[in-house]
């Protein structure tokens, strides 16, 4: 009997053990799978990220981009999203697909490896002429792998040149270019990524002078435009 005794109280205590592991290792997961729902598209790296940061992405890598003071769980879910599926500067020969796109694991704005494909983020307004506030398109200016993208045309823009977003609702917004402005490498201001105020078109991507030893490309390009 002592023996059985012993036996039980054995297996209880390992019971209790297991239940308090559990718990502790629920309550730590919980809060990362409400982040997952609160987010709306799901990027296993975004989400965790933009969770973790609550905020401050960087554009297109070598050329760093600004900070956005976005919070990522405020967007609306996917399906109550317009997004931009095309971007056309006709007066420069640009034409490219936009796709949606997060935050990348270093914190900056995660941009397609494809510089022949746009990102817009996601986290901020979309370019559909009624949000407030900046929509944020911007992609990489060339790439070792597969080349030179469309952005490469971009510094040839002028003011008035129109810009067309087609929407994935089938409808087109156009907008016209107001100004063309440099900005050096950790310079861009966080108003490039602002929630409020008249809605408004950025396009980055990377300017200025290549520096392998100084991390790439010393300067950013922002296309800024108006709707029409």
């Amino acid at each position: 009997m002592k023996t059985t005794k012993a036996a039980v109280a054995i297996i209880v205590t390992a019971l209790i053990g297991l239940v308090v592991s559990v718990t502790a290792a629920w309550s730590q997961l919980a809060p990362e799978e409400a982040s997952r729902e609160r987010l709306g598209p799901s990027d296993a790296r975004s989400y965790a990220v933009a969770a973790k940061t609550r905020s401050r992405a960087t554009v297109n890598r070598p050329a760093e981009v600004t900070r956005s003071p976005a919070t990522p769980t405020t967007v609306a879910k996917p399906s109550t999203i317009v997004r931009p599926v095309r971007i056309t500067l006709s007066s420069v020969g640009i034409d490219a697909t936009v796709r949606p796109v997060g935050v990348a694991p270093d914190g900056q704005m995660q941009l397609p490896p494809d510089p022949k494909v746009l990102g817009w983020y996601r986290f901020g307004p979309a370019p559909d002429g009624a949000t407030e506030g900046a929509a944020v398109v911007a992609g990489h200016l060339d790439s070792r792998r597969y080349g030179l993208g469309p952005l490469v045309r971009l510094r040839g823009i002028d003011a008035g040149d129109p810009v067309q977003v087609s929407l994935s609702n089938g409808t087109a917004m156009t907008y016209r270019v107001a100004t063309t402005t440099r900005f050096d490498q950790q310079a861009l201001p966080e108003e490039l990524f602002t929630r409020t105020g008249t809605p408004t078109l950025h396009i980055i991507t990377c300017g200025g002078e290549y520096d392998a030893e100084a991390g790439g490309y010393q300067q950013n390009l922002v296309v800024t435009a108006v709707p029409v």
